[in-house]
């Protein structure tokens, strides 16, 4: 009975229920989406699933399928037929609150200055940087960050980024640019987006290249909240957690995106308050999950007791990243057996530690020695003498164990 209550629990874990949840909408999906055909999408799906079993590419597959399931809704919702959507879209719900919260239309009072430099400036946080910089982070949290982070980092921004779609889709919202161009006037799903200030990049690049995304865009009045918003709010919290003394470079960071998304008429401030509010919500809920940071350990490996930094190191890192935990119970659960060593047994003692040190552990079927863990065996070892003196009374040792690194 206790057997299968604690199977039942294991069935039911967040991470489970989690993961069918995103098999569910990643489903729904490719049966909404109508293009590319069918026989392609099936393709996609099984590609998909294949993923999941295949050694080292499941490591990043399974962290990041709420991040695919984010990215097919978001291209999903354009085949959702109209009956089925929201029947009215909020033209002046965004700038009437910015005014009353803020005393103006900050969008439109800083898009009013522009000037080519400044249009580069904007332009490279917003097309740039928003849609590279989670890849690049990502490494950089593989790379430099304790086994498991970049799972919850992938696993948690796929997550906000899906629950924002659905709040685009849901709560249709008119971005800066349908002000300047249409005014008041009711918004329809007949209406195609506008790239807004990136206009102006097209003809400084001579290219049509964000005319021509933005009018295709599957989602024109997902104004609120802000992915950009979100996504760099997010990634920020992320660098701040892996290195707190970059905190100034994370809020710059944020602002400029900030500035970025109004100075080019995509968004207004309370967009963007609201897609942060969003990345501090998904990024506390994370954080709870999140391994701790050792300041002392420059990379994945050092967390991994292994000492040679190399590529072929990190390569086997992927698979092997839990071995630390399997020593860590291996030290538990001999570490009673050495309690009740005292000082007159010390050489005995020295020579046990040195027997666990070679100790060979078993994880996923490969071997390796316990003797490579940056884990210390015996972090202590204090003597003291006994209340009542004697030749016959005996003196105690007290072992202080490390536990193991989470």
């Amino acid at each position: 009975m206790t057997l299968s209550i604690q199977r039942l629990r294991q069935c039911l874990s967040i991470r489970n229920i989690g993961y069918f949840l995103v098999t569910t909408v990643i489903l729904i999906d490719l049966i909404i989406i109508q293009s590319p055909p069918w026989y392609l999408r099936l393709l996609l799906g099984i590609l998909l699933a294949s993923s999941t079993i295949i050694p080292y590419i499941r490591r990043f597959t399974i962290p990041a399928m709420p991040v695919f399931g984010y990215l097919l809704s978001f291209y999903a919702v354009q085949f959702v037929p109209t009956e089925y959507r929201p029947q009215h879209i909020f033209v002046n719900i965004l700038p009437t609150l910015e005014r009353i919260l803020y005393g103006a239309n900050l969008s439109e009072i800083i898009s009013n200055h522009q000037h080519p430099v400044l249009d580069i400036i904007a332009w490279l946080p917003y097309g740039i940087v928003h849609f590279s910089f989670p890849f690049i982070f990502a490494f950089i949290l593989f790379v430099f960050g304790p086994p498991g982070s970049l799972d919850i980092f992938g696993i948690a921004f796929g997550w906000m980024n899906a629950l924002a779609v659905f709040t685009q889709f849901s709560f249709p919202n008119a971005a800066p640019w349908y002000e300047m161009t249409y005014g008041s006037a009711p918004a329809d799903y007949s209406i195609h987006g506008e790239a807004g200030g990136l206009a102006r990049i097209d003809k400084i690049l001579g290219l049509e290249l964000y005319g021509s995304s933005f009018g295709h865009s599957p989602l024109v009045f997902g104004a609120f909240p802000s992915l950009h918003s979100a996504n760099a709010t997010f990634t920020m919290l992320f660098l701040f957690y892996l290195k707190r003394k970059l905190w100034p470079l994370c809020v710059v960071h944020v602002m400029w995106m900030w500035w970025a998304t109004m100075y080019l008429t995509h968004h207004y401030l309370i967009d963007l308050v609201g897609g942060s509010m969003y990345a501090f919500c998904a990024f506390f809920i994370a954080k709870k999950y999140l391994p701790t940071i050792n300041p002392n350990y420059r990379t994945r490996l050092a967390y991994l007791g292994i000492t040679k930094i190399s590529l072929s190191a990190f390569v086997h890192s992927i698979e092997n990243r839990d071995r630390s935990k399997s020593t860590g119970y291996m030290k538990e659960a001999n570490s009673n057996s050495m309690t009740h060593l005292n000082n007159d047994d010390e050489e005995a003692l020295l020579m046990k530690q040195d027997d666990y040190e070679h100790i060979i552990a078993v994880d996923d079927g490969e071997e390796y020695p316990l003797q490579s863990r940056p884990v210390s065996l015996v972090s202590g070892i204090s003597t003291s003498s006994s209340s009542s003196p004697g030749p016959s009374s005996p003196r105690s040792t007290s072992l202080d164990f490390v536990p193991p690194t989470k």
